[in-house]
């Protein structure tokens, strides 16, 4: 078997193998890490590789099989972690220069459950520059490539974590999602990215990047099988982390091919549907012809109150103060782009995010009163296809906009648009494959939740994944 096939798996598939010492961990480690040395050089994926501490740790998940200990689905699994969550021993730099030698001294409680299911790390991913943004185009550690054209960017600000699942680097990478960083990356370089209920996974020991109160972990994977194994392992209460709760984490895999007949799905008439490319518009209107099918009646919904979601979103990230010091000391250690962002918000007054915060509740209750009227909600993940490195200028729609500018400007909101939402109300989202353009770049569906009902989120995007078949494409940076 080549290595192709074999990191090409899901993990769903690889695991079996694996229990069954039919596949060697260090065998399937050392063809991770060869692949992962060749694609940095074409994708730009990573800020730190751990190939020797990899080894390691399958040479031990490896001898705890030969005496009869297997630790679940993730024993001797090669993932990867968006490099904003911190590794005891090794740097995590936040994708930016102040913390380029930081080592912490302890490991996020998601690294602690992903090492005690099994999982080998094989290196901290790249990303956008302090999570600041949507393209993970980094001055520091290069620009993340999009697999599927290496012209193109991978999306943000988890760029390196979608592109390495995509490319069959990782098997599986965890991500961070402020506005949609897990979400847009996965949508762009065709994978699937989950964005867990808030609370449902800890956020503790991850550097929270623009907005904190909007942050969550979640994993790309390349199904949605994959994902509900990884948010198992994630999910759960942590004692030092006020934002969970302490309630029993389900069984996801386990529900995953019960029945959507009968569900009621919300098309908002609103926002997330204008602008669009027509690509994007095309392949989402098949996807929802696609969950009728499926048995599931549409309901059209209209959501109040979504011109305040731009003014919220500002707010609220001008309360970032953990890079004050770095701002103050020399600020030349941050990017054009980053330095602009961050200085902006010291002119947001204490009144002002107030103010936002208010309005995030008016949103949030007119959110609920929404889902009390269908079972979850479908969208475009992402309204545009990733551009090309060096754009000014895209259509959308008929009108034409700059994407030149900053993530306060105008092209970092149309690009979480649609993803923003999830966050500032905390709902569960993910974002499926539903398609390519004519150019072959992939397309996201994203489906949206009530609060803790993630289960029901994953078994949607599952029965609609069953449902249609892109498994047989693989990206040009393969060929």
């Amino acid at each position: 078997m080549g290595n192709l096939d074999l990191l090409s798996q899901e993990i769903t598939e690889i695991a079996p193998q694996i229990r069954e010492r039919k596949i060697s961990p260090v065998e399937l480690t050392q063809a991770a890490i060869d692949h992962a040395e060749k694609m940095q050089d074409v994708l730009t994926s990573f800020i730190t590789l751990t190939p020797e501490l990899a080894l390691r740790q399958a040479q031990q998940m490896e001898t705890l099989l030969m005496q009869g200990e297997y630790l679940g689905a993730l024993h001797g699994i090669p993932i990867g972690l968006k490099d904003m969550i911190l590794t005891k021993g090794i740097r995590t730099t936040d994708g930016g220069k102040p913390r380029e030698n930081y080592v912490p001294e302890w490991d996020a409680p998601v690294v602690e459950r992903c090492r005690a299911a099994g999982a080998v790390l094989i290196g901290k991913e790249n990303m956008h520059e302090m999570g600041a943004g949507f393209t993970s185009a980094n001055a520091w550690y290069g620009h993340v490539r999009n697999p599927w054209d290496l012209d193109r960017f991978a999306g943000g600000s988890s760029g390196g974590s979608a592109a390495n699942v995509a490319a069959f680097v990782t098997f599986a990478s965890l991500g961070t999602d402020g506005g949609g960083s897990v979400r847009q990356p996965s949508a762009v370089c065709g994978v699937v990215g989950l964005k867990p209920t808030y609370g449902r996974v800890p956020n503790r020991g991850a550097l929270e990047g623009m907005d904190p109160a909007n942050f969550h972990i979640g994993p790309h994977t390349r199904s949605v099988r994959d994902s509900a194994v990884l948010l198992r392992v994630i999910a759960g209460h942590d004692a030092l982390d006020p934002s969970t709760i302490p309630m029993p984490v389900e069984d996801y895999e386990s529900a995953l091919d019960r029945s959507t007949k009968g569900l009621v799905m919300g098309i908002p008439s609103n926002l997330f549907f204008e602008p669009l490319d027509p690509q994007v518009a095309d392949a989402v209107s098949r996807a929802i012809t696609l969950l009728k099918e499926l048995g599931i009646r549409a309901k059209q919904v209209e959501i109040n109150h979504t011109e305040l979601l731009p003014a919220i979103r500002a707010a609220a990230a001008s309360s970032v103060v953990q890079y004050e010091s770095d701002l103050r000391r020399d600020r030349e250690q941050f990017s054009p782009e980053i330095r602009t962002s961050y200085l902006s918000r010291q002119f947001v007054l204490a009144s002002h995010f107030i103010k936002a915060q208010q309005m995030r509740r008016l949103f949030q209750r007119e959110w609920l009163r929404v889902m009390q009227e269908v079972d979850f909600l479908v969208t475009p993940t992402t309204p545009l296809l990733p551009w090309k490195f060096g754009t000014e200028k895209v259509n959308v729609g008929d009108t034409e906009e700059d994407v030149s500018t900053t993530p306060t400007g105008i092209s970092g909101w149309i690009m979480g648009r649609n993803t923003s939402p999830a966050n500032i109300t905390g709902v569960p989202a993910i974002s499926v494959p539903c398609g390519f353009s004519e150019e072959g770049l992939p397309i996201g569906l994203q489906i949206l939740g009530r609060p803790w009902e993630d289960g029901l989120v994953l078994r949607v995007a599952h029965q609609f994944e069953r449902a249609t078949d892109y498994s047989g494409r693989v990206p040009a940076a393969l060929t």
